[in-house]
């Protein structure tokens, strides 16, 4: 019996330093971001000014019957173009909607980020404008979304038919 008392006790007291560690003086004079003021997807992530290449992947049946596994199958483009990047971070300077769930809608394809050659945020995107048209990244457990633009869904449709399959090694 002591010793389920000590045990119980013990693990409270675990519990107890964890949380004041975790929320105690480590955090005075920083300040920590929230998103409760934030309102656009390019200052949810400010790596993304950072930006200097992205990897656009397209996946090749993104509507067909196989829910699960259509993301495994791609053909993708790599671009380092200034333009290219300044369209997509112009997009995610708009206004976002903030989600617990994804839409009901599937992606059709992502662009990795890079900077100095490591990716750092993926943004998922979709033009089917008639029913699924937005760009989406995915940070804390939630999905922000804005609607893909002209520009963006232009720049894709010109470099979707030219991405390729990558080679496995």
């Amino acid at each position: 019996m002591i010793k389920q008392q000590l045990g119980r006790y013990g693990c409270m007291l675990f519990l107890v330093i964890v949380f004041f560690a975790c929320n105690g003086s480590g955090n005075k004079g920083k300040t920590i971001a929230t998103t409760a003021n934030i309102t656009r997807i390019i200052d949810l992530d400010k790596r993304l000014s950072g930006a200097d290449s992205l990897v656009i992947v397209f996946y090749k049946d993104p509507y067909g019957a196989d829910s699960t596994r259509y993301t495994r199958y791609y053909t993708q483009y790599n671009s380092a173009d200034s333009n290219n990047i300044k369209l997509l971070l112009t997009n995610l300077d708009e206004p976002f909607e903030k989600l617990e769930k994804t839409k009901k809608c599937r992606s059709e394809g992502k662009v990795w980020c890079y900077s100095k050659g490591k990716i750092f945020q993926t943004v998922y995107f979709s033009t089917r404008c008639n029913d699924c048209c937005f760009l989406y990244v995915i940070k804390d457990g939630f999905f922000y979304y804005v609607k893909v633009n002209g520009s963006v869904k232009a720049m894709l449709a010109v470099i979707k038919p030219i991405s390729k399959e990558q080679l496995s090694n």
